[in-house]
């Protein structure tokens, strides 16, 4: 199937994605009858590789159908990002062996990924090794099949050692802890997951050490790309806002103490609106130069400091314009914009959250860029 297609079935969901938005959001993870929608879509195996019967989508077209998806609902788009970042981290870590065991047979398995390094301890075993430990901010969760763990600290005893793991952990072994209660992305089920002596085999391990993780100048890009997918699920509810705003401002309501029978006919509505869709625009043109320096880059190639800092600035300035939009269409529809009937209010919200994920931190983004651009060392970032 080509990205044609899934870009077609994903706006064909976007009435169902926004009729079940309210209960996603007050459900606290997406309604069961949206995870439907998208596996049937196909969205589920985006990132799935080929062999397992996946379609392994370039970068642009990736971005390009979570925004479509995100224009409907931001937790529906975070989630979808999710498992398209996280089917790709574990691709690119985890042996052919532990791919199998969650892809045969299902392309569209949903794959999390979480990691939680002071919470967490693994321990050799017999065959494999035994993980316990607790990991929140663990979006999708209540839906996924499989939970990546990419990092886990190996111990001998209670001693500490350089080894790390990374682990691949079937849903059904981990127990969830239903503690994610924000003010926006209610419904991405943000939860926490907690591991108690779970044992992994080695084939869905991949042990390395400290040793292993490359200096500041050379990195690889794969926090980069994933952040790059969360970036998307907002530009979509920029996109989605702008929609909304629109489709009230042609019912032809007026504005409340002023002369205009249709809002739309004030030349302050009109310039305000006009700015608000420049800015997510802009947002959009930043989001695309991120898909086109990514695109063909596979997340284990080493980016030189200067590459990685450039595109999170485009991260960062996609963002930003993302939620200045959204406050110009708040101004210009007023204060009904608020009342939580008015799917815009839930989108300025979900942008809210999602924009202060700290993979997308625009003040260490802009830190770590003018640092990059002056070549004044140390890199301000510890794994991006």
């Amino acid at each position: 199937m080509d990205a044609a297609e899934l870009l077609r079935r994903a706006r064909e969901l976007a009435p169902l994605i926004r009729e079940h938005a309210v209960k996603t959001e007050q459900d606290r993870r997406l309604a069961e009858e949206v995870v439907v929608a998208l596996r049937d879509a196909g969205l589920f195996r985006l990132t799935t590789p080929t062999r397992f019967g996946g379609y392994e989508l370039p970068m642009p077209d990736l971005l390009s159908i979570i925004v479509e998806v995100g224009k409907a609902c931001g937790s529906a788009g975070w989630n979808l990002s999710i498992d398209t970042a996280s089917t790709r981290f574990a691709l690119n870590a985890l042996p052919e062996t532990a791919l199998e065991d969650v892809f045969e047979g299902n392309p569209d398995a949903y794959v999390i990924s979480t990691a939680h390094l002071s919470t967490t301890k693994a321990w050799r075993a017999e065959g494999g090794f035994k993980v316990t430990g607790t990991f929140p901010w663990s979006s999708g969760c209540e839906i996924a099949d499989w939970a990546y763990i990419p990092v886990v600290h190996v111990y001998d005893g209670d001693e500490q050692t350089t080894d790390l793991v990374g682990v691949v952990v079937p849903m059904s072994d981990l127990r969830i802890e239903r503690t994610w209660h924000s003010a926006g992305l209610s419904g991405s089920g943000t939860h926490t997951v907690v591991a108690e002596d779970v044992f992994i085999p080695e084939r869905r391990a991949t042990p390395f050490s400290l040793t292993d993780l490359v200096g500041e100048d050379h990195r690889d890009s794969m926090l980069i790309q994933g952040s790059a997918q969360s970036l998307a699920a907002i530009v979509g509810a920029a996109h989605g806002a702008l929609e909304v705003t629109k489709a009230h401002l042609d019912k032809g309501r007026p504005i409340t103490y002023a002369n205009f029978e249709r809002a739309a006919d004030a030349p302050s509505v009109q310039m305000w609106f006009g700015e608000a869709a420049h800015l997510i625009e802009t947002a959009q043109l930043h989001l695309t130069e991120v898909g086109r320096a990514l695109d063909g880059i596979p997340e284990t190639q080493q980016m030189p400091w200067a590459d990685r800092a450039r595109i999170r600035m485009h991260e960062k300035s996609a963002q930003e314009k993302s939620r200045a939009g959204v406050e110009k269409l708040l101004d210009a529809v007023g204060g009904s914009a608020f009342a939580l009937s008015n799917p815009l209010q839930r989108l300025w919200r979900d942008i809210a959250v999602m924009s202060r994920h700290n993979a997308l931190n625009a003040p260490l983004i802009l830190e770590d860029y003018s640092r990059a651009v002056l070549d004044v060392h140390p890199a301000v970032t510890l794994l991006y």
